[in-house]
């Protein structure tokens, strides 16, 4: 009975996840190897894998963490210095993973295509047949996670790229939700600062999209229960903070960067061999931190050969933490504890991300369309391979920024221009996009729909929107009731005589026409352009336009009501109560009440600026908030609003702004209660301010969300990308 009773109990702690009597083991950190890799005369980097290699067995190593900058300018002789030294561990059998650091994808001005050598010497090729590799995000393998067994323990390393997209960060929660019985440590080369605080600004200073610092730690790191540690490099230094995660776990944040330490003290930068062993005792639950270098004794590094660190690293976080900057120390780690695993989220707000995978090309004009199962999609113009000729793509996105399909290519025909889409939801995240096409290159457009499944599958194929062929088709947009109904709206010249109408066509979820197409605008004189559409749950829906019926070349905003059925409920009426001046690029929105509101923008005093003015009307048509001015800067230029409304009447108007007339344009956007007060005053709602942002469009997901979407050149490039961002009401 005693033996039965000792089986039992040691069967039950077992089970439980305990570790008995386990013997200490080691990882260790390679931080920045960048100056080794360009200073191939010193070794350092070999000296550093093959001190891994003797040290194996002594020290227990499991396993090894670069940090990230493995080379200096991501040239192929640095990259076969760390080839090298890596191939020391690889003929050891000593598992490692590898993240790539901003110097690995040098030049610094090109960071945004994140071109590097790095896939040809340390992509999936390299890792495929180990078996410690357990894949990528892509096949340049710079977003990685390996395994390893310790102490009867399941470790994961995951390493994600220099200041990681969205849609690395969306497979990186995915991969760790997919193991949860392993304990994950975050690699990423960009993260925590020698003060211990998040990483700030570097994002803005390499003009790119990415995560850094609390960006990935809200995205990330604080969601999921077994993520205990995360290790980065990049900053010259060392600190340590303990975080807690959003189910209560411990999370031990460690920054290890010894680059700037100079060759006997007062020569070049190098680093000097030194790095850092993390020491696991299950059974003091206990990580040691050591500093300790591979250069020991070598006297052209260190005088006399006697290693010493040479700056100083006593910098002080806030709020203090006694062991931040220490070089060595220890802290708790529950080892004995079981693995329940939990993921939780605080909040869904997300950065500025792009809606496309393609890293080069042009990617304009924007639209957005917001579904109330809380999902958005996103459709746009682009020329990704830059050889100027147009597709239409479309993405649909969760409420988290998460990516729910691939990219969609949405013209089935490839051939001559597609530009200018549109698109609109119903209350299931059904939709169809609508755009101009001009298949055959003969510089006619028509206006095409083609409706699709909240999946992203297809519900129906391409079809042409305008009955008549002849002349041109342009500047559709769409709206959609709950039931996925839909009506386009577009400006139309079909007999080519250079005056444009204002014509509708609405059609029933299947894409079947629901009525013909009909003229919207009851005067036929002068032109009409630029029409915009909005419509209720039950499909009644308002038309706006611009209108210069006595042809003076002074444009109007006019609009119309008509029922669901296509006949017409409210008379043409003007939206602008000034009428001297220009009033132009018209945009609508309408709440679940039918009750709307109009932006655009206003040149009243014909000066050649424009402010952007707002006007919000009943579902008759009835004033409800007059004319008011929605940018609160008055001077310099703001223009082509788009206005959103959530459900219970909410709304919020994007803008471009160039306020102190440097001809470089912001996104700004303002938000207002259901009355027209003010919720929140104008804001930035692009994060990087360098280079050109045009084109907003904004929508609501529900009462508390809208995103806002626009186009991007914050490099300067003159290649356009499509970003979008949420942000709570």
């Amino acid at each position: 009975m005693h033996y039965l009773m000792r089986a039992i109990l040691l069967h039950l702690i077992f089970i439980s996840g305990s570790v008995l009597s386990e013997e200490p083991f080691s990882i260790i950190l390679l931080p920045d190897t960048q100056n080794y890799a360009e200073k191939a005369t010193y070794d350092v980097y070999a000296h550093q894998t093959q001190w891994i290699v003797d040290n194996e067995q002594s020290r227990n190593i499991k396993f090894v963490i670069h940090l990230g900058d493995i080379t200096q300018h991501d040239l192929a002789v640095e990259w076969s210095v760390a080839d090298y030294a890596h191939s020391l561990l690889d003929n050891a059998g000593i598992p490692y993973s590898m993240a790539s650091g901003n110097h690995d994808l040098y030049p610094s001005a090109d960071v945004h295509a994140r071109e590097s050598y790095f896939s040809q010497y340390f992509g999936p090729q390299r890792f495929s047949n180990k078996p410690w590799y357990g894949g990528s995000f892509d096949s340049s393998g710079e977003n990685n996670y390996m395994f390893f067994n310790a102490a009867g323990l399941n470790f994961m390393v995951l390493s994600v790229e220099f200041l990681p997209r969205k849609d690395v960060v969306t497979w990186a929660n995915a991969v760790i939700s997919a193991h949860p019985n392993h304990r994950v440590i975050i690699v990423t080369h960009c993260h925590q600062d020698y003060t211990g605080e998040y990483t700030t600004g570097w994002a803005d200073g390499y003009n790119i999209a990415g995560r850094e610092g609390e960006d990935l730690w809200q995205e990330l790191i604080q969601r999921h229960s077994n993520v205990f540690m995360s290790v980065s490099g990049h900053i010259q230094g060392v600190s340590y903070r303990l975080r807690t995660g959003l189910n209560g776990n411990d999370v031990h944040e460690i920054l290890s960067d010894f680059q700037s330490e100079p060759v006997l003290g007062n020569g070049t930068a190098l680093g000097n061999g030194w790095l850092r062993e993390l020491t696991f005792d299950p059974d003091q639950n206990k990580v040691t931190v050591e500093t300790v270098t591979v250069e020991d004794g070598n006297g052209s590094i260190f005088p006399g050969g006697v290693p010493q660190l040479f700056l100083t690293y006593n910098a002080i976080a806030t709020p203090t933490q006694s062991k931040h900057n220490q070089l060595n120390y220890d802290f708790f780690y529950n080892m004995n504890q079981s693995q329940n695993y939990a993921y939780a989220l605080s909040d869904t707000l997300f950065k500025d991300r792009k809606t496309h995978t393609s890293l080069r090309g042009d990617h304009i004009n924007a639209k957005i369309t917001a579904a109330a199962n809380g999902n958005s999609i996103v459709t746009w113009q682009d020329d990704r391979d830059g050889n100027g000729y147009h597709q239409i793509y479309a993405r649909v996105f969760d409420s988290d920024g998460n990516a729910l399909t691939d990219e969609i290519v949405v013209n089935s025909v490839a051939s001559g221009q597609q530009t200018k889409p549109a698109v609109a939801a119903d209350h299931q995240g059904n939709f169809v996009v609508v755009w101009e096409d001009d298949k055959d290159g003969n510089g006619y457009y028509q206006i095409f729909a083609r409706g699709f499944y909240a999946n992203g599958s297809q519900k129906f194929s391409d079809k042409t929107v305008n009955s008549v062929g002849s002349g041109q088709q342009f500047n559709p947009a769409v709206a959609m009731d709950y039931s996925g109904n839909f009506v386009v709206v577009w400006e139309d010249d079909q007999d080519g005589n250079g005056y444009y109408q204002i014509l509708a066509r609405g059609f029933n979820s299947n894409g079947s026409q629901r009525f013909a197409d009909r003229t919207v605008n009851s005067v036929a004189a002068g032109q009409q352009f630029n029409p915009d559409i909005a419509m209720d749950s039950n499909g009644d829906y308002v038309v706006v336009w611009e209108d210069d019926q006595n042809n003076d070349g002074d444009f109007t905003l006019l609009a119309r009501g008509f029922n669901a059925n296509g006949s017409s409920r409210i008379s043409d009426f003007s939206v602008n109560s000034v009428t001297t001046g220009h009033q132009q690029s018209p945009t609508i929105a309408m709440d679940d009440y039918g009750r709307f509101v109009v932006a655009w923008q206003d040149d009243k005093d014909g000066n050649g600026y424009y402010q952007v003015m707002a006007r919000a009307f009943n579902a008759n048509g009835s004033e409800r908030i007059s004319d008011f001015t929605v940018n609160s800067e008055a001077s310099g230029q703001q223009r082509f609003p788009s206005v959103a409304t959530a459900p219970n009447g909410r709304f919020a108007v994007a803008f471009e702004d160039d306020n102190d007339g440097n001809n470089y344009y912001q996104i700004y956007a303002k938000s207002y209660n259901a009355n027209g007060t003010i919720r929140k005053s104008d804001f930035t709602v692009n994060s990087d301010a360098s280079g050109q942002q045009f084109n907003p469009s904004v929508g609501f997901t529900d009462n508390n969300r809208f995103l806002v979407t626009w186009e991007d050149d914050m490099d300067g490039d003159g290649g356009f990308a499509v970003m979008l961002r949420n942000f709570a009401f």
